[in-house]
């Protein structure tokens, strides 16, 4: 009752908690294609491939005569020309041809399948393969598709798929990827390939270079119809103690050794969803899609940003620890943090060096000599002694509050703080030593509740000292931040952080956007992110 009560009070307050994701709500409908049916029907009378399509409809026929006429019909149309009604009757044929052989899971001899290879999928091992035009979706500004040879696909692997073993972590509604089905001919007779579209932009057909079919809208899609649909996470805020075991970095798509990863960091009470919008631009360009993988940060967004910092260090560790053990792979020295108000504040704890310089801004007490338990130390010095990430190179800061806001302030806010319930990490007798080593005039900093709200406290000493920390010079940093369309800078706001709490006077660059605090989600901001993607592969020598 208490979360429920929580939930929806928060929900009508959620300006007064610093936060602007919107619910991303997308809609998914699998429906059938009335297009190819008519497409056939106007054509049965003067193509001979339709016409075959059209046999196929006759209830009376065994799944193997259906086969055969789908095949004839498939090497009838086999060099048909991109764009052309051949080519259309091709794709028809490809639909009903997989449709066919996923009812038995592809174990029809008649047909040879292209086992799995890093550019190829092998539908066997699939938990679900879902036609992409039979997936409606809304909540999406644009559908991101290319129109090319073979048949969009979405392939989609539950979480403990034998598929993923070797995946640093699946989300718990699995990974879902954009594929293309081809079917192709040679002296043995048809071959269905399944190409992985993020791999495999194009391929040689009768000697001609050839750009595959591809939606890459309808997997993201598919992905969140799986989950809570939503990237606000009320929960995770007030109940940070139980979500607390879910933290951690997460993929969407399989590990790729040969791309640059880019890892976003959401905001104040919300989730990794907030990024679809940016995600579903962003793949529109080819050389994004080829050159990056994305990875989100999930952190339950009650916790102060030093105890998250920390756990995604962690995990970042963790995460080269089994796909690049030896440390040999440069893509993973070349990383990308993007982070959004709150992630901001993160990502700017990971390119920024700790220790003496951050606990001498508190206490003249040095954490190894406070009489705790050796478990508490262990916390502490996880959190204060840090070096910035030497596999970080690029930094985005979008709607970052790096000194704070007043909206913190509000008495609403300052109500909910009270309401955060934390992990307990230590005793309270390890507490009470570690507030009590910090300076008189600092100290009801650190007395609960010493949550991520009273973190963001307009001027808070705690901010400012993570200002006063030295950045990396390996890392080059860029800020995009909105003015809600009113072209008043230096004296705008995003509605939640003002200009002077967003502006980092060393900049490489800073975009002004007319967007309010969610600039994460406007087409300017994701367009600034797309063209820092751009510059970043020149600067790392990937052009």
């Amino acid at each position: 009752m208490k979360k429920l009560f929580l939930t929806v009070l928060a929900t009508a307050i959620a300006p007064a908690l610093l936060t602007s994701c919107a619910l991303v709500n997308v809609k998914l409908t699998r429906t059938p294609s009335v297009t190819a049916q008519r497409t056939i029907e106007s054509l049965a009378t003067t193509s001979e491939p339709a016409a075959l399509l059209q046999k196929t409809e006759d209830k009376s026929l065994t799944e193997s005569e259906r086969i055969e006429l789908l095949v004839q019909a498939l090497r009838k149309t086999s060099k048909a020309r991109i764009g052309t009604e051949f080519q259309k009757l091709n794709q028809i044929a490809t639909a009903r041809l997989v449709e066919i052989l996923a009812t038995d899971h592809f174990q029809n001899s008649a047909i040879r399948i292209t086992p799995a290879s890093i550019n190829t999928i092998d539908p066997r091992q699939v938990s679900e393969l879902i036609a992409a035009h039979s997936i409606q979706i809304k909540g999406l500004r644009e559908r991101v598709t290319v129109e090319g040879a073979g048949v969009a696909y979405v392939a989609w692997f539950a979480k403990g798929s034998p598929s993923l073993a070797g995946q640093p972590s699946a989300a718990q509604t699995g990974m879902s990827i954009p594929a293309t089905a081809l079917v192709r001919f040679d002296k043995n007779g048809p071959l269905l390939t399944f190409y992985r579209r993020l791999q495999t932009e194009s391929i040689f057909l009768s000697g001609k270079k050839e750009t595959l079919a591809a939606d890459f809208s309808a997997p993201i899609a598919y992905l969140l119809s799986q989950g809570k649909n939503s990237s606000i996470d009320i929960q995770s805020l007030f109940f940070s103690d139980t979500n607390f075991k879910n933290t951690g970095l997460l993929q969407i798509d399989e590990y790729d050794p040969n791309k640059i990863p880019v890892v976003f960091v959401h905001g104040l009470l919300c989730r990794p969803e907030a990024w679809t919008p940016a995600v579903n631009q962003l793949l529109t360009d080819p050389e994004i899609r080829s050159r990056y993988q994305f990875w989100f940060y999930l952190y339950p967004t009650g916790l102060p940003v030093w105890w998250s910092a920390a756990k995604l260090r962690t995990e970042l560790d963790r995460y080269r620890s089994v796909v690049d053990r030896s440390h040999k792979n440069p893509k993973l020295d070349q990383i990308v943090l993007v982070g959004h108000s709150m992630g901001g504040l993160i990502s700017s704890l990971m390119v920024r060096k700790g220790g003496e310089d951050l606990w001498k801004q508190f206490t003249d007490t040095p954490p190894e000599k406070l009489k705790i338990s050796a478990a508490a130390k262990e916390n502490l010095l996880k959190i204060v002694n840090f070096e910035p990430r030497e596999d970080i190179r690029r930094v985005i800061f979008i709607s970052t509050p790096h000194q704070g806001s007043q909206l913190a302030m509000n008495p609403l806010a300052d109500f909910f703080s009270n309401l955060v319930r934390l992990p307990i990490l230590s005793t309270s007798h390890d507490r009470l030593v570690m507030v009590n080593s910090i300076r008189n005039h600092l100290r009801d900093l650190f007395v609960a509740p010493a949550n991520s709200i009273r973190f963001l406290r307009a001027k808070s000493p705690l901010l400012l000292a993570i200002l006063k920390l030295p950045m990396s010079e390996r890392v080059t940093y860029h800020s995009v931040i909105g003015d809600q369309g009113k072209g008043n800078t230096p004296d705008s706001s995003d509605g939640v952080v003002p200009y002077w709490s967003s502006h980092l006077p060393n900049a490489k660059s800073e975009k002004i956007v007319p967007s309010g605090h969610g600039a994460n989600e406007d087409p300017d901001g994701i367009e600034e992110i797309r063209r820092i993607l751009r510059l970043h592969l020149l600067k790392t020598g990937n052009p």
